[in-house]
C-alpha cells in the first residue's frame, strides 16, 4: 500500500527543509494549536534542535500533496530533547549516545489524522482501524479516496520509520530514543518492535513516555517484506521548482 500511494524524501536542501518546517507549522500551529502561531511569523515551525537534525517529508503520489514529516535529532555533544526534559531514569553512557538519535516532530496533516481525536497530540491515532491490504485506492480529479477501514496514518508512520532506519544504518546509528504517547508505543509494539521504557511519564502537550529502540529490531522487522521497498529519495536529486509548487495536503482523503 505505502509504495503505491506515498513516497518519502530526505529534505537535504534549504528549500525542502522549508517544506518540512511548513508542514510542522500547519500541524502544530494551525491545525492543533499546540504552538503559538505568532511565534513563527514566517510560518516555519523551527526550534534549536533543527540545526542538529535530519529531516524527512512524505507526500501522496497521485495528488503530489505533502502529508507528513519527521526528523532525527543527533547528539552532536548537545543534549537530546528528551534529555533536556530530565525524565530519563536509565543511565546511558556517552558512547551509547554517540551512536544514537532521537525520533522527533513526527506529524501528519489533518486529512490523514483521525479527525475526532485531535486532542491526542500530535497524530490523533485511531487504534481500531484495520488495514485492508487488498483494498485498492481510488483516484481522480486530483483526489485520493480511501476506505475508512484502511490504516493510512500507520502506513505513513512506518514509511517514515523505514526511511529513518535506512539512514541510520548508513550512519552507523544503533539506538533510537523516542518520547511519545503510550498509544503510539502500543501501535509500534504490535509490529514486533520492543519499546524499552527508560523513564517515567511526563506532561509535554499531553502525557509522554521515553523509550529506547534497538535499530536491529527495526531493520529486521517483517513489515518490510511486502512493502516499503523504495526507502527514500533526496530532494536535491529531483526537480526542485516542481517539488516546491506542490502544496501541503488540503484535498479530501
Amino acid at each position: 500500500m505505502f509504495d503505491k500511494h506515498f513516497e518519502v524524501f530526505l529534505a537535504d536542501t534549504p528549500e525542502s527543509k522549508k517544506q518540512h518546517y511548513g508542514i510542522r507549522y500547519q500541524v502544530y500551529c494551525e491545525e492543533m494549536g499546540f504552538e503559538n502561531k505568532h511565534d513563527f511569523p514566517t510560518e516555519q515551525e523551527i526550534d534549536k534542535w533543527d540545526q542538529f537534525s535530519v529531516h524527512f517529508i512524505v507526500r501522496a503520489r497521485h495528488t503530489r500533496q505533502w502529508v507528513g514529516a519527521m526528523r532525527m535529532v543527533f547528539n552532536n555533544e548537545h543534549p537530546l530533547p528528551l534529555e533536556q526534559h530530565g525524565i530519563i531514569t536509565k543511565t546511558i553512557d556517552n558512547n551509547a549516545f554517540d551512536s544514537a538519535i532521537e525520533i522527533s516532530r513526527l506529524c501528519l496533516v489533518k486529512e490523514i489524522r483521525r479527525r475526532n481525536v485531535d486532542c491526542d497530540p500530535p497524530l490523533g491515532l485511531d487504534e481500531n482501524l484495520v488495514l485492508d491490504e487488498n483494498e485498492e485506492s481510488k483516484k481522480g480529479d486530483n483526489v485520493i479516496s480511501f476506505r475508512r477501514s484502511q490504516q493510512i496514518e500507520r502506513s505513513i508512520i512506518w514509511g517514515l520509520f523505514r526511511a529513518a532506519a535506512l539512514y541510520s544504518q548508513e550512519s552507523n546509528i544503533k539506538k533510537w530514543y523516542f518520547l511519545c504517547t503510550n498509544a503510539l508505543a502500543r501501535i509500534i509494539c504490535k509490529k514486533g518492535v520492543t519499546m524499552k521504557r527508560i523513564g517515567e511519564p511526563c506532561q509535554f502537550k499531553g502525557e509522554r513516555i521515553p523509550f529506547e529502540i534497538d535499530l536491529k529490531e527495526i531493520l529486521s522487522n517483517s513489515i518490510w517484506l511486502n512493502d516499503y521497498k523504495k526507502g527514500y529519495s533526496l530532494c536535491s536529486e529531483i526537480e526542485i521548482p516542481r517539488l516546491l509548487k506542490e502544496k501541503v495536503a488540503s484535498a479530501r482523503f
